[in-house]
């Protein structure tokens, strides 16, 4: 399991992403897969880095972990206000670019990378959970998710 908190702000986006990707890449998920879900959980951690502390300063957490042997979680805690990003309208993508409401894309490509996404409030935090089932291997078509520890 990987678990980091930071302070809820840009400049800790890029090591929150670091330290998922490399937690993926050491379970020998595919760079592809990685790519989609750093997009998922950058798009989430920008929604609480914006506007889930408002006027003050609070924390973020992502904890990772293996659900079974094709499937891992990824959770976004934070004790900021409450906002269920699942019950947002899905943005009208025909709509001529001019015409469009402002925002909604980031929580669209959460929920396109997302195998599911899930939302509590516990004890005043935010719980973002979002599943992930992992792409097979194009050569053998098999998923094997195994902690590689580079030997």
């Amino acid at each position: 399991m990987l678990s980091i908190k930071l302070k809820a702000t840009l400049a800790n986006l890029e090591e929150f992403t670091n330290s998922v990707f490399e937690w993926l890449r050491s379970y020998d998920v595919s760079q592809k897969q990685i790519m989609s879900i750093e997009l998922a959980l950058e798009e989430a951690l920008v929604n609480v880095c914006l506007y889930a502390y408002q006027e003050r300063t609070g924390d973020v957490e992502v904890r990772c972990l293996f659900v079974d042997d094709d499937r891992f979680l990824i959770e976004i805690i934070d004790s900021g206000i409450p906002f269920d990003v699942c019950t947002l309208p899905t943005p009208d993508l025909k709509a001529c670019i001019a015409e469009r409401k402002i925002g909604g894309l980031g929580v669209h490509f959460i929920r396109k990378m997302a195998t599911s996404i899930e939302y509590h409030r516990k004890d005043g935090f935010n719980i973002l959970s979002l599943t992930f089932k992992a792409v097979p291997d194009r050569g053998t078509g098999m998923v094997t998710l195994r902690h590689n520890t580079g030997n």
